[in-house]
């Protein structure tokens, strides 16, 4: 009969990883032996969810003399509400006594600005890799620089976040990561993107989402994708009103030739559906590999029946053999995506997705594939 002790480490650490989804089975392992104890404790501590109803419980136990969980713990998951108590103020910069948090998800659905005490211990974990800011307010627009300069090897920025429109954009002494690798916008974008274009370098950012993009911000954003260049592999479009009737003036995607993912989030009428197929003449990219375009429903008509084969056609042509996803996705009438574009349908490029929002938070959309 093979003991526990004649089991290769490796395959333990496999089989305990198998069990993430089971606490009490992980608890249990982690009390069986040393050797267990690592790996059963990074699934049970990795991710601290932390609300006005658990975090002083959870700040309690991590700077007791006695905790052990400290250096398992990587992703801090803090939601501050105002309606069921606010607690970041008080409790949150003792987290600071957890050393190996490289992600947080800050969520604050208070109309505050966030307080220095906050702001300090934010900028307190250098090794963040990864960082959301979600529904956040700053007294100004320099806090959110020192913030986003405060971590060294930053890779992934979320930014849902307000600010007083300041008098003038200023270089900063210090730099944003120039391992900085993915970046969503839902804020003033046009702020960001003029600072990040006056560093020395512009880090060469992969991924861009750009939500509530209106025309005021449309010719910073043009300039700052052409200094992606081919950098750019994917690129994420949320308007905010008629964009698309100026957005191809200002952005050129020739100039991002390695472009592989391209989305956009549009209204299923005429004018906007012109503009797609106009944005989209623009890729020339030999990897581009899928086109998502959104709608809140897809429609038919006589007026748009030109448009829909206009973009078909389009998406047939040889500058898109590459591609191997054509995504319609809409909240309603997704189906009728196989009729509009027949020839993407025939190619088998063609995926059809119903989507429904489920909540109002980052990232919260619950999708099923028709």
């Amino acid at each position: 009969m093979t003991s526990i002790h004649s089991i290769p480490p490796e395959l333990i650490d496999l089989i305990i990883d198998h069990a993430h989804a089971d606490r009490s089975l992980l608890a249990a392992c982690s009390l069986v032996c040393k050797a267990w104890f690592p790996a059963a404790r990074h699934h049970l501590f990795s991710n601290a969810k932390l609300n006005a109803e658990n975090a002083s419980s959870f700040v309690n136990l991590i700077n007791s003399a006695s905790s052990t969980i400290n250096p398992f713990v990587r992703h801090i998951d803090a939601k501050d509400n105002c309606e069921s108590g606010r607690w970041v103020e008080d409790w949150f910069a003792k987290l600071t006594s957890l050393p190996f948090v490289t992600s947080i998800c800050f969520t604050s659905s208070c109309d505050t600005v966030l307080s220095q005490t906050t702001l300090r211990a934010l900028r307190s974990f250098d090794r963040l890799v990864d960082l959301r800011l979600v529904g956040c307010q700053f007294a100004d627009f320099i806090e959110v620089q020192e913030l986003i300069c405060s971590f060294p090897v930053l890779q992934s920025i979320y930014l849902e976040a307000d600010w007083p429109e300041p008098f003038a954009i200023t270089p900063t002494e210090t730099s944003p990561s120039p391992h900085l690798r993915e970046l969503y916008l839902r804020c003033e974008m046009s702020h960001i993107l003029d600072w990040f274009l006056m560093q020395p370098h512009v880090a060469p950012v992969s991924k861009v989402t750009l939500h509530g993009l209106d025309a005021v911000e449309l010719p910073v954003v043009g300039r700052y994708l052409q200094a992606l260049g081919p950098v750019l592999t994917h690129l994420t479009i949320f308007p905010s009103g008629s964009v698309y009737n100026s957005l191809s003036d200002h952005v050129n995607l020739s100039l991002n030739a390695c472009l592989q993912y391209l989305k956009l989030v549009i209204d299923c009428d005429s004018p906007d559906l012109t503009m797609a197929r106009t944005f989209l003449s623009q890729v020339d990219s030999p990897l581009f590999d899928e086109v998502e375009l959104s709608f809140y429903s897809v429609r038919q008509g006589p007026r748009l029946a030109r448009e829909w084969t206009d973009l078909d056609k389009l998406l047939a042509t040889p500058k898109f053999s590459s591609m191997t996803r054509t995504t319609i996705s809409a909240m309603s009438a997704a189906g009728l995506a196989k009729e509009t574009l027949p020839l993407c349908h025939q190619r088998g490029v063609l995926q059809v997705q119903r989507h429904y929002t489920i909540s109002c938070s980052a990232n919260s959309t619950l999708s099923c594939l028709s």
